[in-house]
């Protein structure tokens, strides 16, 4: 099966929370990865390199560094299902939704966005389809140009 990560959470104890394409989410825990091979180890010895978790350009695995990945497949196949964070999908649409909105209601294209944030086109694209999750300074530099930004609030 071909899947693709959507996103990725470091949670404690060295269990990585991950999003698919398919909609599902999984966890994998990297620990028996720690004590096998050895340049895994980094990820316990160089303090704070493990929340550094990225997903790779396309979504075909995870990255921290020039040596450690993981692929997206082998994340699919080898992790433990579970449940979504609770309300993350509706969040994460309805944070989508109103981008979009505001986006259309100052009448820019993805094109001209992209002149403005310093944002590539494509990847505006596939955060607007919900193909992949944009990094929060990814986001944050689109919504600059429509005068918008993020704050927390209590639910």
């Amino acid at each position: 099966m071909f899947v693709k990560i959507t996103s990725v959470a470091a949670l404690p104890d060295y269990i990585l929370l991950v999003g698919f394409s398919t909609g599902e989410f999984k966890q994998f825990d990297i620990k028996p990865l720690i004590a096998k091979y050895p340049p895994f180890k980094a990820l316990t010895q160089i303090n704070g390199l493990y929340e550094q978790v990225k997903i790779d350009i396309g979504g075909y695995g995870l990255v921290w560094n020039d040596e450690l990945d993981l692929s997206a497949d082998g994340l699919y196949e080898q992790g433990q299902p579970c449940q979504p964070p609770q309300n993350i999908e509706s969040y994460k649409q309805e944070l989508i939704e109103k981008f979009v909105a505001a986006r259309k209601s100052a009448k820019l294209s993805q094109k001209q966005l992209e002149i403005l944030s310093g944002v590539a086109q494509p990847c505006i694209a596939r955060m607007e389809t919900g193909i992949t999750d944009p990094q929060l300074t990814t986001f944050l530099k689109i919504l600059e140009p429509l005068g918008l930004t993020l704050s927390i609030t209590d639910i």
